[in-house]
């Protein structure tokens, strides 16, 4: 490879890297961020929720954006997007406010990375290194996976939370000024191209309706007329956008593509391969933190055995496809991560760190067995001409289920320990009112309100309340995993199901 491709590819890497460390390394602020806005789990998993989603929405339009106008200028508009809202992020003065600017983030890295493949698959050098140059950029994004929790950690020790989102300012500029200097202008458009906005659209908030409503469920009540009427309003426009979808020019689900059966299975094992992996980025880092006791930069480093295995087997399972097959990958990624999210629920919460590990070890292999050969089997199922739609559309739905799967777990999951930790104050004779046993639910004491419900109690009692919400949160977290395990082994049903001689045959 020639030295300007090699410089090339060094600086696509590096803008991989930053996008990578944002999604996991914001994951570790979770406690963080409650302590620093007096909130809850419920509300702190829309840091992660909403920069999914909006990642997920905006890739498709991103890549298209990316063909009609110059992937050099759309990457910098997006750089420049994602530069803007990480300092947003940094400056927050509430939490809505950082949930919308990690918003903004989330469109900026959607135009970001389907640019940053298009110049490693087309502009960077000759076509016999393509597979090598895509290599390196998922191996930029998935080392970014790893390093994240290690920087999060690291600010947090050594700092303050917000100071994680200047390393996405530092990352950010890098690749602004790499683009600028090295990126060549696109002198060919695509002419004709339109993007879907109307499904988009649609998509977009009948998702943000569900995850919503499933944030404020505990509050108003699972039976409240106004939650029920949320929910519906979701279920409609879910049940409008197939028929958007046939009425739009380009959708982003072309009618002919759904008839493929191979592709909508596919489509499926790109969906629920992720829910245990989510769950687990979520979770793992704070049982670590409120049940075990360990800092941010401990729970970064105990949650290597997840990342490491994420970042590795992104590049070990392209190699794997042609020899074993997706059929056979699939099949033993499923196995692997259900057994892995079922052992959470089974190991008793005396092991401490080892009830976990067993199952990050497996839901680790899971995913890596999982996550790139479900994409490139989508990719296989249809005509090569729409193999960069089929991509981009894998990985939103990859994205969108996972901010699903989390509202999913965590609604559980605030139920679940709420419930425990209400048994077992009763049990231990400790008197606390409704409203102060949500103030501590889900084990965070150092918020502002918590601590005041801890500084009206005795020390004898106050133990008493810090074992029970240890208890509480582990059963909580159980119930988000019995989530995690069915959502997941749907995955071993449709493996199962996918023809391998049909794959490779498609003629829509």
């Amino acid at each position: 490879m020639e030295r300007d491709s090699i410089i090339k590819v060094i600086a696509l890497m590096v803008t991989a890297f930053g996008i990578g460390i944002d999604f996991t390394g914001a994951l570790m602020l979770v406690p963080a961020i409650e302590n620093s806005f007096d909130a809850d789990i419920t509300s702190t998993q829309w840091v992660l929720n909403i920069y999914a989603l909006f990642f997920a929405m905006t890739m498709v339009a991103g890549g298209r954006l990316g063909d009609m106008y110059g992937h050099r200028k759309v990457m910098i508009f997006g750089l420049a997007l994602f530069l803007f809202s990480s300092i947003l992020c940094f400056v927050s003065p509430s939490l809505d406010f950082l949930i919308g600017a990690r918003a903004l983030q989330g469109i900026g890295a959607g135009c970001v990375w389907p640019c940053t493949l298009a110049f490693g698959a087309t502009k960077v050098s000759r076509q016999e290194h393509r597979a090598l140059i895509m290599g390196l950029i998922l191996a930029g994004v998935t080392s970014g996976n790893v390093f994240g929790p290690m920087i999060s950690g690291l600010v947090v020790n050594y700092g303050d939370w917000r100071l994680f989102f200047l390393a996405n300012v530092v990352f950010a500029s890098i690749s602004m000024i790499t683009t600028v200097l090295l990126m060549q202008r696109d002198t060919t458009h695509k002419a004709g191209e339109h993007i879907d906005f109307a499904g988009m659209g649609l998509l977009s908030f009948a998702v943000l309706l569900l995850l919503y409503g499933l944030d404020v469920g505990a509050e108003w009540g699972w039976l409240s007329v106004p939650l029920l009427l949320l929910f519906f309003v979701s279920a409609v426009l879910f049940m409008l956008f197939p028929r958007v979808e046939k009425r739009v020019r380009e959708p982003l689900l072309l009618p002919q593509m759904m008839e493929n059966r191979e592709f909508r299975i596919t489509l499926g094992l790109n969906m629920f391969n992720v829910s245990a992996a989510f769950v687990g980025l979520l979770y793992f880092p704070q049982y670590m933190q409120k049940v075990l006791g360990w800092s941010v930069l401990e729970s970064a480093v105990g949650l290597a055995p997840l990342t490491v295995l994420l970042a590795v087997g992104s590049i070990v399972s392209g190699t794997l496809y042609n020899d074993f097959g997706p059929k056979r990958l699939l099949f033993w990624g499923y196995l692997f991560a259900t057994i892995g999210a079922a052992s959470i629920v089974v190991m008793p919460m005396e092991l401490g760190y080892f009830q976990i590990l067993p199952g990050m070890a497996l839901i680790g292999l899971g995913a890596t067995l999982t996550v790139g050969p479900s994409g490139t089997a989508a990719v296989c199922a249809v005509k090569p001409e729409r193999a960069g739609l089929v991509g981009g559309l894998s990985f939103m739905v990859h994205l969108v289920y996972g901010a699903i799967s989390v509202a999913c777990a965590t609604a559980i999951m605030y139920m679940v320990s709420l419930s425990s930790l209400r048994q077992q104050l009763a049990t231990a004779g400790v008197d606390l009112s409704s409203a102060d046993q949500k103030a501590i639910n889900g084990g965070t004491l150092t918020t502002k309100t918590a601590a005041a419900v801890m500084q009206k109690l005795g020390s004898a009692e106050a133990d008493k309340v810090k074992t029970a919400l240890a208890t509480a949160f582990d059963s909580g977290m159980n119930m988000a995993f019995v989530f995690s395990t069915i959502s997941v082994s749907i995955g071993i049903v449709l493996a199962l199901m996918l023809d391998e001689k049909k794959l490779h045959k498609i003629e829509s």
